[in-house]
């Protein structure tokens, strides 16, 4: 494995704790967008602009995507779309070019260590089990890291229309809890403004009530 690429997986890993394939997945995307990004024709890239990253899932591989790309929620260059699939979208912020990576379709498919999950999960593996699964887990891990690209993964250049910058919007007062809400993010109940929250707390009794 290249040195750099090395230390990059060395801080994905500290940064999410432990080493997975989910992980080395997040990883992968994000290098080949790197590389992908940094070679597109046109106006050279701007570190200062950055990337905005859009992610399919809120699996491990995000993580990975925030270590190597610095895309954050508070930074307001990384969405998050819940489609449960493991497709990331990198954008260049300067001037909307970007790639988009997908994970393919059975890359990660290990009969052993599928047969091993289930019981992982609900703590039924015997000790020699849980030994063969992590072992195997490490492996697909870093097969995923040191294999070409092109041999998990499909990806292709995209363009993309990039919202102009963060909107500030403005924040109301929830009637039921007290507490601030963004604007946009509130609704009406029983003819006063309504926090997701309380919205949601509203709605679970009306269903117990109702049964």
């Amino acid at each position: 494995m290249d040195e750099q690429v090395q230390l990059d997986w060395e801080r994905c890993v500290a940064f999410h704790g432990h080493v997975c394939p989910g992980l080395a997945i997040g990883f992968q995307a994000a290098q080949i967008a790197l590389k992908v990004l940094h070679a597109l024709e046109g106006e050279p890239y701007n570190p200062k602009s950055g990337f905005v990253s859009i992610v399919q899932n809120d699996a491990c591989g995000v993580d990975a995507v925030q270590t190597l790309l610095s895309s954050t929620f508070g930074k307001g260059n990384l969405m998050f779309k819940d489609h449960g699939k493991q497709v990331f979208s990198f954008i260049r912020r300067q001037d909307g070019r970007g790639v988009r990576v997908a994970l393919k379709y059975g890359a990660m498919d290990n009969e052993r260590h599928q047969a091993l999950r289930p019981k992982m999960m609900d703590n039924t593996a015997t000790p020699a089990e849980s030994e063969e699964f992590y072992k195997l887990h490490g492996e697909i891990s870093m097969h995923l890291v040191e294999a070409p690209p092109e041999e998990h993964f499909v990806w292709r250049e995209i363009t993309f229309d990039l919202p102009n910058g963060p909107k500030l919007n403005p924040t109301v007062e929830c009637a039921f809890c007290g507490e601030g809400v963004m604007e946009q993010r509130a609704s009406v109940r029983d003819g006063r403004i309504a926090c997701p929250e309380c919205v949601e707390q509203y709605e679970s009794r009306v269903l117990v009530l109702n049964k």
